[in-house]
């Protein structure tokens, strides 16, 4: 069904709407390639045919078009201020920034590990870039200041007490925006660095999960001790941003950039966040890796594992971090 001439067409589509929102100077047509975005995402999300899916489509093309008649009502604003104050705040709820988080973690479960990896990366570039554009004044300055913070925080604490994997994920989405959105405050493209390798590490578990068929934490205590387990663990290790992993370079870099700047206080809840988030990776870890059952009682009946694809994904996990040390 993947490949299919309509699903194809929908991906086309879909990083089309990227290249447009990335190369224009109109907010007109800004917008409509952030409604072309929603249209040919809906429906790769019902490609999965469950109610979950349908239910998680529901709710997002619902949030999607909240933000963007917002968005509409805000470019009709005549008072500058207002329209980046609104503009941006409808920007955050399309990507899930907190405050404004709660629809993610409610429809993250009907979908599919690869979809998911779209929601978490190619869906919030179009909004990432129009924020970057639009800070540019001291009401925004003061709100995206706050919503790090919090976004930091809840990302955190929110991923302690779930046990799905798709919502621990979801969760640690949101503190990583915390980070990128901490970037973009410099006024540089930092943040981009940060976004590149944040999804490229996230694909990376994304597609472990998703070989693995495995959705929550039972699933990873019931999977037998292989090397498939040990490349899941440094996976997370890497999301993590836990040196030396190629995670680490993103958090290393945001922390250079910081540190030199007038927004150096946002290191605390950032670094604060970090060892959070740790600590349920770790919690994936230690399941992964210690309390591994037997073959006879497994959950996890997964096809037979690829050594190429798994030795590529444990070289791309490390050869960036190994480069950066050998310079």
């Amino acid at each position: 069904m993947f490949l299919h001439p309509a699903i194809i067409m929908f991906y086309v589509t879909l990083f089309t709407s990227v290249a447009i929102t990335t190369s224009t100077n109109s907010w007109f047509v800004a917008w409509v390639s952030l409604e072309i975005n929603l249209l040919a995402f809906i429906p790769l999300v019902v490609n999965k045919k469950n109610k979950y899916s349908v239910e998680s489509a529901l709710k997002y093309f619902l949030i999607q078009s909240l933000a963007s008649i917002f968005i509409i009502l805000a470019s009709a604003t005549v008072i500058k201020q207002d329209l980046s104050l609104l503009t941006m705040a409808m920007l955050f709820l399309k990507m899930g920034v907190a405050p404004l988080h709660q629809w993610m973690p409610a429809l993250v479960d009907g979908l599919s590990w690869p979809i998911f990896t779209l929601l978490m990366t190619t869906q919030k570039i179009n909004p990432l870039v129009l924020t970057f554009f639009l800070f540019n004044t001291n009401y925004t300055y003061v709100f995206i200041i706050l919503c790090i913070t919090i976004s930091s925080l809840v990302g955190a604490l929110g991923g302690l007490t779930q046990t799905s994997l798709r919502k621990i994920m979801g969760y640690s989405s949101i503190a990583h925006l915390g980070w990128m959105l901490a970037t973009l405050t410099m006024s540089s493209w930092v943040w981009l660095t940060y976004f590149i390798i944040y999804g490229f590490v996230l694909a990376s578990v994304a597609f472990l999960f998703n070989h693995t068929q495995m959705t929550t934490l039972n699933h990873v205590s019931n999977m037998n001790k292989s090397y498939l387990s040990l490349i899941i663990a440094m996976s997370i290790l890497s999301l993590g941003g836990l040196p030396p992993f190629t995670g680490f370079l993103g958090k290393l870099l945001a922390i250079q950039q910081l540190v030199y700047t007038p927004e150096n206080f946002l290191l605390i809840p950032l670094l604060v966040s970090a060892y959070l988030t740790l600590f349920f990776y770790a919690r994936i870890l230690l399941t992964s890796l210690i309390l591994s059952a037997s073959s006879a009682n497994s959950l996890n009946k997964y096809k037979e594992t690829n050594p190429n694809l798994i030795t590529f994904n444990l070289i791309g996990l490390l050869f960036p971090a190994i480069c950066m040390v050998m310079l």
